[in-house]
């Protein structure tokens, strides 16, 4: 199977799962697939695994045919490269221009990325499936776009007219810087380089876990859950049956839960 056919593949799974159909590459169907795209987690479980596996460099990523097909299967999702790669190759068969752009966060340089995309008639947009950002990020010249996500205020400021924003999340009026975000385009190669590195990461010595919940969020970090939606914050232990409340919570397949935490804990004996 080529390229292409690899491509619409992946792209009719996709459509076909989550039951749309975009017609043309505007601002509505932009709107839609992104939303349906943002109910698959964020989840470095998949990741710690592959990576427990000491595979090759080019075995080890999981392109969107494995990330679409294994969401369908087990619930299982992505960190922020291989959600970034999925959505680009769906949009892309779906008519619309992006390429991917590289962030800086407060624990490194070029460890989150997202898309620029453009519509059929130019607009510009953000999107950020790995921030699991439920829609379009407008980026109008001079604009300071703002959504409204999981309980917070994410607000996008220009930097260097444009060619950079700094993302910050607003709750209970304290406001938090999250990245920044450069514009320009990387290529394919410099992607997948950051991509590599980020199995070195600091994040990759847990387990972590995000998805939506109607209008709020879920988040694991290790033994720890958190629960943010209209009634507020809550907080529970997951010590007891692991893989069971990680099934029940984000939907990821209990086996793979189960695996990830058995590796998890090896790795903490060993460190």
């Amino acid at each position: 199977m080529n390229d292409k056919q690899r491509t619409k593949q992946v792209a009719s799974v996709f459509f076909d799962h989550f039951g749309i159909s975009p017609v043309k590459p505007d601002m509505d169907s932009l709107s839609i697939i992104i939303s349906q795209f943002s109910r698959i987690p964020w989840e470095n479980l998949t990741k710690f695994l592959v990576k427990t596996q000491r595979l090759p460099e080019e075995s080890r990523l999981r392109l969107a045919d494995i990330v679409i097909s294994e969401h369908i299967e087990n619930g299982a999702g992505g960190t922020c490269f291989s959600l970034t790669e999925a959505l680009g190759t769906i949009l892309s068969f779906a008519g619309f221009y992006c390429h991917p752009v590289m962030a800086d966060m407060n624990h490194g340089k070029n460890i989150h990325c997202a898309l620029s995309v453009k519509t059929g008639d130019g607009s510009r947009y953000l999107a950020d499936p790995g921030y699991l950002v439920p829609v379009p990020v407008p980026l109008e010249p001079g604009q300071f776009p703002e959504v409204k996500a999981y309980g917070d205020r994410l607000i996008w400021e220009p930097v260097d007219n444009g060619r950079m924003y700094d993302l910050y999340s607003v709750n209970d009026d304290i406001r938090r810087w999250k990245y920044r975000i450069r514009m320009n385009p990387v290529s394919s190669d410099e992607f997948r380089y950051h991509w590599q590195r980020s199995f070195d990461a600091t994040g990759m010595n847990s387990l972590h876990l995000n998805c939506r919940n109607g209008e709020g969020r879920l988040s694991a970090h290790n033994l720890n859950l958190r629960t943010v939606n209209a009634d507020g914050k809550k907080n529970e232990k997951l010590r007891d049956d692991y893989s069971d409340k990680i099934e029940a919570y984000f939907g990821l397949n209990r086996d793979i839960a189960q695996a990830a935490e058995k590796e998890w804990k090896k790795s903490c004996r060993d460190r």
